[in-house]
């Protein structure tokens, strides 16, 4: 199983088509379960079971990214902290971009 964010109840391609790969399983319980942890974060430690994100969640979101962007610099290393580097980079630019109507709903899970 993997975790991803796409857009509940599409209303047009470009939402039919949104989805942004977040980790496997045994990726997000090896590197980001113990991050999350650690950070004391709250929206990131919602994902694996699922979580509904409005567009004022948002910020919130993209604070924590931020904060984990840090925490694998310096905790990890090799092709494990370049994979997960590039899916935080990748939630953070696109998950604001699903937002272009005011009532969109993003399922990360």
């Amino acid at each position: 199983m993997s975790i991803s964010a796409f857009i509940l109840d599409p209303e047009d391609e470009f939402e039919r088509a949104f989805m942004l790969p977040v980790a496997t399983e045994a990726f997000y319980k090896q590197y980001w379960e113990p991050a999350t942890e650690e950070l004391g974060l709250q929206w990131t430690a919602l994902f694996q079971g699922g979580t509904d994100v409005e567009h004022e969640d948002v910020p919130a979101i993209l604070e924590e990214i931020g904060k984990l962007k840090e925490w694998v610099t310096v905790k990890m290393d090799g092709e494990a902290q370049e994979h997960m580097l590039r899916r935080l980079k990748l939630l953070e630019t696109g998950l604001p971009s699903a937002f272009r109507r005011g009532d969109t709903v993003v399922h990360i899970g």
